[in-house]
């Protein structure tokens, strides 16, 4: 039953992203639980959608690197991963769309980045 809560979560975010005004140039999934990452990665990969993901053996730099090349502009994170997106933020341009996946209201820390736009599982139909 749980597998089956975490299909219908990781679908509604990519259909509440692919439904915004902001054309989707790619997208990092900083997600510590594999099953939920791989989720996210084929439902955008169908949609021809360039995702980078986070790999454990790779040096948080190079992953920093490679997401600000790729020009994403939807982050996609998981509490674990909050302490790389902390290393991100100063680095990310305006109209970046950060989904925070384990929250339910926007926390607080957000508001000192309004250069980004923060959703929250508030934000699901």
């Amino acid at each position: 039953m749980r597998y089956k809560q975490q299909i219908r979560q990781v679908k509604s975010w990519v259909d509440v992203l692919t439904s915004t005004d902001i054309p989707i140039k790619s997208v990092a999934i900083l997600i510590n639980n594999s099953p939920i990452n791989k989720l996210f990665v084929y439902q955008f990969n169908h949609l021809n959608i360039k995702t980078n993901t986070l790999i454990k053996q790779i040096n948080s730099q190079i992953l920093i690197n490679k997401i600000l090349n790729n020009n994403c502009n939807i982050i996609i994170v998981d509490k674990p991963s909050y302490i790389l997106l902390q290393q991100i933020l100063p680095y990310l341009q305006h109209n970046v769309v950060i989904v925070l996946t384990q929250e339910y209201w926007q926390p607080d820390w957000t508001w000192a980045f309004n250069h980004c736009h923060f959703l929250c599982q508030q934000d699901l139909p």
